[in-house]
């Protein structure tokens, strides 16, 4: 029941916050709108009182035909306003009073200003409009993303909620145990052995490190304690008179680690005997496999592993995983798959998160990737790397592909991070912070 009640607070508060988004995003759009018009309405109302103050006659005979001067357009008033001034120039030409020309020029000289400056506001109008008609157009596609996003149905990790203490309690009557299950729990190294299988059973974990660090956990160890790792080596073989293996590795992993340095670790799923202890233990069946779940969902073992690292230091790192390997459509038609979303908790964004590996891809294909997230997630880009080489060759290939445009990089690196490198400005894990707005 613990469980279930965080799933569902969870779920309320991603609901909360991506309305809070939503309607932000709203209120911003609403706002431009309205001080747009406002600024068109004071141009408009200054080249209606130029042209009352050039002709009050035609002024007056405007409001008594039913079309006065405010009805009119812009380039319509504009044109009026000429046909005035070039009419005062051609009589000024044929009066000879000096005084009164050097007077008609200076007044000729006030309302070239005033029509410039007039053509001035108007242009500025335009440039504005512009520019909040593509805020518009970025703020929509985002709020279509994060809906999108809020929808997916996700395979999320579920938090710690069980006691270190709890000892597991074999469930009879849920299904037929075999014999050898009641001797191995009355073994001296059943407490830790089965701690392994309850973790893989309720989150779904398959790095062997990650399944010993939650076993720390739980048991109230150092997450150093060698014992840990033997407690899970026992379940990789079969014991004689205990129990079979209920652990295996799952195999065509290469052996060489991504070029974040080191091996792979050993990544494992529980075998249909360990299946069937865990279910005999809770009651339930087991989560499903963490890592046979996204390897459907990428190019690759080695980036499956890296989304996997990548996804627990996120969470280690404050923020909430909302999915992996969801699929989003843009705008202009195109599918965008973020490898990881995730809400800050700290400010309740919600962000995409690219895992990228140091290798070799098209570049055609790299710079649509950018341009699909920059519009999916309105300019603000979050990329995990596996090395500071391959997270400064990613930098520049967003910095070509997103040129003229403003926007916002947090990248990162799985090596640097295990070497205990963080933000200089604020200690987080986004090593490298580019902002453009």
């Amino acid at each position: 029941m613990a469980e279930i009640s965080l799933e569902e607070f969870q779920r309320n508060q991603s609901v909360r916050i991506s309305r809070d988004i939503i309607g932000q995003s709203e209120e911003h759009e609403q706002k431009m709108q309205t001080n747009w018009q406002k600024l068109w309405e004071t141009a408009h109302q200054h080249l209606v009182t130029l042209l009352r103050f050039l002709d009050k006659d035609y002024d007056e005979a405007c409001e008594k035909s039913n079309h006065p001067l405010d009805k009119f357009t812009d380039d319509d008033l504009a044109y009026l306003v000429h046909i005035r001034i070039r009419a005062i120039l051609d009589g000024q030409k044929k009066k000879d009073n000096p005084g009164e020309i050097a007077e008609i020029r200076n007044q000729l000289k006030e309302l070239t200003q005033k029509y410039a400056e007039l053509e001035q506001v108007k242009a500025n109008l335009l440039e504005t409009n512009k520019r909040m008609q593509a805020e518009n157009v970025g703020l929509s596609s985002h709020l279509s993303a994060l809906r999108q996003a809020q929808k997916e149905v996700s395979q999320p990790t579920i938090p710690e909620t069980r006691s270190s203490a709890e000892s597991p309690v074999l469930q009879g009557n849920s299904i037929s145990l075999p014999t050898w299950i009641k001797p191995w729990q009355e073994s001296k190294g059943f407490e830790k052995s089965s701690k392994a299988i309850l973790i893989m059973g309720d989150t779904g974990k398959a790095l062997r490190p990650s399944i010993t660090k939650v076993m720390a956990k739980r048991l109230s160890l150092s997450a150093d304690n060698n014992s840990l790792d033997e407690a899970v080596s026992r379940l990789l073989t079969q014991e004689e008179n205990l129990h079979p293996i209920l652990i295996e590795k799952i195999e065509g992993i290469p052996e060489q680690g991504s070029s974040s340095g080191g091996n792979n670790p050993d990544v494992l799923r529980l075998t249909e005997d360990g299946k069937v202890v865990y279910q005999s233990l809770t009651g339930k069946p087991p989560k499903e496999n963490e890592y046979e779940w996204l390897i459907r969902r990428h190019s690759s073992s080695e980036h499956t592993i890296l989304n996997i690292q990548a996804a627990e230091i996120l969470v280690d790192a404050g923020y909430l995983i909302k999915g992996q390997a969801q699929e989003i459509q843009l705008s202009n038609g195109g599918t965008f798959i973020p490898d990881i979303t995730a809400i800050d908790q700290s400010t309740g964004e919600l962000v995409f998160v690219e895992v990228e590996r140091d290798v070799h891809k098209d570049q055609m294909a790299r710079k649509q990737k950018w341009m699909n997230l920059y519009e999916a997630s309105n300019g603000n880009l979050y990329v995990f790397c596996d090395n500071l080489t391959g997270q400064r060759a990613i930098q520049g290939e967003i910095n070509q592909a997103l040129g003229g445009l403003i926007y916002n990089s947090f990248l990162t690196n799985l090596h640097g991070l295990r070497n205990g490198k963080r933000s200089e400005k604020d200690g987080g894990i986004w090593l490298s912070v580019r902002r453009g707005k």
